[in-house]
């Protein structure tokens, strides 16, 4: 069996064309995430963003409140 690193590796060395083909591949591989967003939900939040309404947060905060909603 081939590890990862080899993977990786044999990967790396491939030509743009066929590592864009294979990362295609493999995105599309994977199964559909469990929500949806539509884009008219996307439109409202970035005008909430942009207004002012909401602000943003930074990846320690947002890891830090899943965690704790987990009970960690």
């Amino acid at each position: 069996m081939v590890c990862f690193a080899d993977i990786k590796k044999q990967t790396a060395a491939l030509p743009i064309e066929q590592r864009a083909s294979l990362a295609s591949f493999l995105l599309h591989s994977l199964p559909e995430p469990d929500y949806d967003v539509s884009d008219e939900e996307v439109a409202e939040r970035l005008r909430q963003l942009k207004s002012g309404e909401v602000s943003t947060i930074s990846m320690t905060q947002l890891r830090d409140g899943v965690f704790s909603d987990r009970g960690r």
